[in-house]
């Protein structure tokens, strides 16, 4: 089964969307009381976004971090959103939108071309 289905610049552009919605929808949905379940999808935008413009592919600004490295660290990322809840014991709530977007996150990486076009 070929899961290469995504490219990389398409995957470029779901990166920055991803970090802009886990750095801004979070603060928008916590309300007055924040706490892990609102900082921790915020630092991994944070993060995602740092990755994306060090990675070399096509929206990448530095090119530093391989698109196969990005994959992992994005497996690793998605993993961890997904499994916040459950591991920090955030509110019945909280927790659909956490798994959601790292079972997201985890699904474009799997379905992601591990190489970009030639830059």
């Amino acid at each position: 089964m070929n899961t290469n289905l995504i490219p990389s610049k398409t995957h470029a552009f779901i990166d920055y969307v991803a970090a802009a919605s886990l750095i801004g929808v979070p603060l928008l949905l916590s309300g007055k009381k924040k706490g892990l379940e609102t900082y921790l999808p915020m630092a991994l935008g944070a993060g995602v976004l740092a990755q994306s413009l060090f990675t070399k592919y096509e929206l990448g600004v530095k090119k530093k971090i391989s698109m196969p490295r990005h994959l992992q660290m994005d497996y690793v990322q998605g993993a961890l959103l997904a499994a916040a809840p459950f591991l920090f014991g955030f509110r019945k709530k909280s927790w659909i939108p956490h798994v959601a977007m790292g079972v997201s996150e985890l699904a474009v990486a799997f379905f992601s071309k591990p190489y970009p076009r030639t830059l």
